[in-house]
């Protein structure tokens, strides 16, 4: 079941937020190459986060940064709950690989994976691009975002999406989801391994010593492309 249906006020700020945060985005112009990092941010943007590693196996150290817009409209007052102000800038993640001539190819980008905060009770979903929001290890590049709100809804989880390049495109490989109910302690995990087709499910209680684990096999389809995923929070892997 999608968070979104399970606390609707919450949902309807978030999806307004979100939609005209990524609107915004459409028309944002921003290169294919650069000879650096800072040549793919837009004015009016800034490089968050940046990490490196090599994605192609060629030897060079590639490039995933985090963009975000700096529009002071966008920090918004709160209602009198939670936070005096929420951040509503969107972000963008682009993937560059590093040209042996030098200079960097943008490979993929995704505006919408990383959600905008609807609420000044929701945490921000990548806890302001700290250390662990975005790594590249061993040929992987993963995301992982989290949801907390103090007011509209007792679930929180924490996601993790595994990327990979397969030939010229970056694909989803792997998708973790830790979802908890704070007043029940009702805990449920979901990790799934596009690659072999397993998924193992668990589901009890954060109060259990052990959880049973059940595998499963999901079915064979294309892998899922980077830019295809949409908001992170709506992430349903039946959808796909």
């Amino acid at each position: 079941m999608k968070v979104r249906v399970l606390f609707l006020a919450t949902a309807l700020l978030m999806a307004s937020s979100a939609t005209n945060a990524n609107d915004r985005l459409k028309n944002v112009p921003i290169p294919e190459r650069s000879e650096s990092a800072i040549g793919f941010v837009p004015d009016g943007w800034y490089i968050e986060k940046s990490v490196v590693g090599d994605l192609n196996k060629d030897g060079l150290a590639d490039l995933a940064i985090i963009i975000r817009q700096n529009d002071p409209s966008l920090i918004i007052e709160s209602d009198g709950f939670g936070r005096d102000t929420y951040d509503c800038n969107p972000r963008t993640i682009l993937v560059l690989l590093k040209e042996s001539g030098g200079g960097y190819l943008q490979i993929a980008r995704n505006d919408q994976i990383i959600p905008v905060p609807g609420s000044a009770t929701m945490d921000d979903p990548i806890d302001n691009a700290s250390d662990g929001s975005l790594t590249i290890k061993n040929g992987v590049l993963r995301l992982n975002i989290h949801f907390w709100s103090s007011a509209g809804t007792w679930f929180m989880f924490n996601r993790t999406f595994s990327f990979r390049m397969q030939g010229a495109q970056l694909v989803l490989i792997g998708y973790d989801n830790y979802h908890v109910h704070r007043g029940s302690g009702e805990l449920k995990t979901v990790s799934i391994n596009y690659l072999t087709r397993r998924m193992k499910t668990e589901n009890g209680s954060i109060e259990d010593e052990h959880v049973p684990e059940m595998w499963s096999k999901i079915r064979r389809k294309p892998l899922i492309p980077f830019a295809s995923i949409g908001d992170g929070y709506d992430f349903d892997p039946d959808d796909y």
